[in-house]
């Protein structure tokens, strides 16, 4: 039931709590506006309180001994435009960073740092980083500063774990930080520092309100109708209303509508239904970068749920140590295993035009025992017992057999690999090859190539399915520099603003780095706060 004693008018109207309406929250409410902060889910963060936590920011002063200049950033980033970036507004994301940076530690508690040695996605491209520095990880937080709201973070299931972003969080932060009693890392702390300063701020945050349609005046938008419950209330808001309720990565009528190629299963959690979406296009939003999402290839554990919904979980150490590859049901490799998850996913969206089927998806990461006995996979420690669902096979023609591979195919496919790997390379595809390839690899290893090369050649084989998957979709309402939502017929709708996974992507195809969704979202959450706020855009 609702509770009609909440006040049902602000200022500024924020749907969504991941990172990006967090900022928007904050900023507009350290501007003086009156704010509410409506989520649809019970709990607060969203698909950025489960993900690494990092933001992306391509020029800032925290890397004191080697400067990122804002040229550098807009050439790196043009080299993976492909036409589908606004010159404009990837200024105003690289140029407003600092500023952002600025603003959150005066007015909050976030704080963050380089995250070391996390090198761009594509650091041979021009203006590339292979030290890294561009990457900010949010430092650990004590959640016993959140009162009540410590307990209201958005989790996971603690089920299953040490797979997917929790193994490769242990594998890049440090450990003491991880288990220290009441002290967050990552996403969580990210949201818990953003949430500590909203909650200072005197924004209303209100869970279980799901925005629904927009209300106009005018042509202005004045507020939003939710479902809360069993029944619908209004909140009207003076200055402005700003989507950021993320994506619609959940919504199976919408991904076939939009995405470019198949996209099997999201990582995040399953709010992102399209609700923003559909709320801008019901007052004659323009839409952008609908094709595209923040790929990221995955696997599905058997009986791996949360909230009912199926889990998708997505791999980087498992595909990137040695003695592993992915095949097609050909047998063949059709990708650098090692390469950024948001690329490869184009792999497994090939369209073989002679049989009409995406002949890459799903592939097999097929890998061998001492690669279990090494590294673990997928939540077995190392040197611990397969799982069923690996298929475990005393040959690769059984293997092949037992999972509808190609046999001929296959052998030849690990005979190539045994013998180029043996001198540390890979010809076909350049895994090795790249600053990136190596991050998630063997770090016992002295180069890049050793990290993530290695012979498939010790029985028991195993093989387990990966598929293409998503972090998130980009598509959304086109924005201006200041996150105002643009009409179809090019004029700005006044009092709508959009920000994160529910506005049309400044990265267009392209994931520059990682936190390269974050950053973004964060950065025009903070612009359309401010805006919304004070009327002025960010000097």
């Amino acid at each position: 039931m609702a509770d009609d004693s909440l006040s049902s008018e602000c200022d500024v109207l924020v749907i969504g709590s991941g990172a990006a309406g967090m900022t928007a929250a904050l900023t507009a409410a350290r501007n003086g506006a009156r704010v509410i902060l409506a989520e649809r889910a019970p709990t607060v963060g969203g698909t950025s309180a489960v993900s690494g936590g990092i933001a992306w920011i391509p020029a800032h002063d925290k890397v004191v001994d080697d400067p990122l200049p804002v040229e550098d950033a807009l050439v790196y980033l043009d080299s993976l435009s492909n036409g589908t970036m606004d010159a404009d507004l990837i200024r105003t994301f690289v140029v407003s960073g600092q500023t952002m940076i600025d603003f959150l530690e005066a007015a909050s508690d976030w704080r963050a740092e380089p995250a070391a040695g996390f090198p761009d996605y594509k650091p041979e491209h021009p203006g590339g980083r292979a030290a890294g520095g561009r990457s900010l990880s949010p430092l650990p937080y004590d959640t016993r500063a959140l009162g009540e709201w410590a307990e209201r973070l958005t989790t996971f299931p603690k089920d299953f774990s040490n797979v997917g972003f929790d193994a490769e969080t242990r594998a890049r932060l440090s450990a003491a930080a991880l288990d220290v009693e009441n002290t967050v890392v990552a996403g969580q702390a990210l949201i818990a520092r953003l949430l500590a300063g909203v909650l200072d701020a005197g924004v209303d945050i209100r869970t279980g309100w799901r925005g629904r349609t927009l209300l106009q005046d005018g042509g202005r938008v004045v507020g939003a109708r939710f479902d809360v419950g069993a029944g619908q209330r209004e909140i009207r808001a003076a200055a402005g209303v700003v989507l950021a309720s993320g994506g619609f990565e959940w919504d199976a009528e919408l991904v076939t509508a939009f995405l470019r190629g198949p996209m099997r299963g999201p990582v995040s959690p399953p709010y992102n239904t399209g609700d923003a979406l559909r709320m801008a296009q019901g007052v004659g939003a323009a839409l952008g970068t609908m094709q595209e999402a923040w790929w990221v290839p995955v696997i599905k554990i058997p009986g791996d749920v949360h909230d009912g919904w199926p889990r998708s979980r997505s791999v980087r150490l498992e595909r990137t140590r040695p003695r592993s590859i992915i095949v097609n049901a050909d047998g063949e490799r059709f990708v650098n295993e090692a390469a950024d998850y948001n690329s490869m996913v184009a792999a497994f969206q090939y369209l073989d035009v002679r049989t009409f089927t995406y002949r890459n998806n799903p592939g097999w990461i097929v890998f061998d025992q001492k690669h279990l006995d090494s590294y673990g996979f997928l939540g077995v420690e190392a040197g611990g017992e397969p799982l069923e669902w690996f298929h475990g096979s005393a040959t690769l023609a059984e293997l092949a057999a037992t999972c509808g591979i190609d046999a001929a195919g296959l052998a030849a496919t690990v005979e190539r690999w045994n013998a180029h790997v043996a001198g540390l390379e890979d010809p076909d595809f350049g895994r090795g090859s790249g600053a990136y390839d190596g991050y998630w690899g063997d770090q016992t290893a002295d180069t890049v190539a050793g990290r993530t090369l290695g012979p498939i050649d010790t029985a028991p084989f195993y093989a387990v399915p990966i598929e293409a998957g998503a972090m998130g979709t980009k598509g959304g309402p086109r924005t201006d520099a200041d996150a105002r939502v643009i009409h179809t017929d090019g004029h700005v709708i006044d009092g709508l603003y959009a920000a994160g996974n529910a506005m049309a992507s400044v990265m267009g195809m392209a994931y520059g780095g990682a936190g390269g969704t974050l950053g973004p979202g964060m950065v025009f959450g903070f612009r359309a706060g401010h805006h919304a706020a004070t009327g002025r855009s960010v000097s």
